[in-house]
């Protein structure tokens, strides 16, 4: 596996820990709904020595990191615009900021700044997967779905990103298309799209217990990092956690998408 990818990370909610393969992790602390991945870029702060813009930049993105992780949103969010006046091709920093703005809904700037931080960097997938991913967030599935496509023989990024272009086709109103992929993942067996496909599909048809038997089954089977990866998509949507028979439903605010 390239460098690249063995730090691959992903933030995940309030905790957001970077979960990456094959299990280190760096904390940054963000509302953040999604998936946006974060390049293997280097997240802690430079030596105070600083000798050009560029490592003034890099200086001042590790302090925002700093803010992120003292809840501080308002504050990370000026360094990192501090940050891109001095290097406007900082990709770190423009996928924090990315993140940032996506917490507020602020989705046009989301949108620039990630866009931004894959044309910097046109050959990383993490980065081309943000793209798609700030869409799939907006639940705008069909145009989220053929970035997830192309990423699909990726040798990193491939099941997830089948996965993901199945839940595009199934939370988009495609069910046949979704049938199709499903029925792909379960001829296969063996990855995560298998176990969380039949979970999302469970859950969409409002079969709860089926869905709790493949989400433990995950749980079984993979770490609790890659369990939390896949869920994500789902939890955001408001299907999870799955609730009892005797819970109180109240559908998140502007989702179609709730058991």
């Amino acid at each position: 596996m390239s460098p690249r990818f063995r730090y691959l990370s992903l933030l995940l909610g309030a905790a957001s820990l970077f979960l990456s393969p094959p299990g280190h992790a760096q904390q940054v602390t963000t509302n953040a709904p999604g998936a946006i991945l974060i390049p293997p870029a280097a997240t802690n702060a430079p030596s105070s020595t600083l000798t050009s813009p560029t490592d003034a930049a890099k200086q001042m993105v590790g302090e925002a990191i700093k803010r992120m992780n003292a809840n501080d949103p308002d504050g990370a969010m000026n360094d990192l615009t501090q940050a891109l006046k001095l290097n406007p091709n900082n990709t770190l920093a423009h996928v924090l900021r990315g993140s940032l703005y996506t917490q507020k809904k602020e989705w046009p700037q989301a949108e620039e700044d990630l866009k931004t931080a894959s044309q910097i960097d046109p050959t990383n997938v993490v980065l081309e997967f943000n793209v798609s991913e700030i869409k799939f967030i907006q639940k705008e599935y069909d145009a989220a779905r053929p970035g997830f496509a192309k990423l699909d023989k990726n040798p990193d990024m491939g099941d997830y990103a089948s996965y993901k272009v199945f839940l595009c086709d199934l939370f988009g109103g495609h069910e046949a298309a979704a049938k199709k992929e499903l029925d792909a993942f379960n001829e296969a067996m063996d990855s995560p799209s298998y176990e969380f496909g039949n979970a999302a599909w469970d859950l969409t048809h409002k079969n709860l217990d089926d869905a709790r038997t493949w989400l433990l089954r995950a749980s079984r089977v993979y770490p609790l990092s890659k369990n939390n990866f896949y869920a994500k998509s789902l939890r955001d949507l408001g299907y999870l956690p799955i609730p009892g028979p005797n819970d109180v439903v109240t559908p998140p605010s502007g989702s179609a998408a709730h058991p």
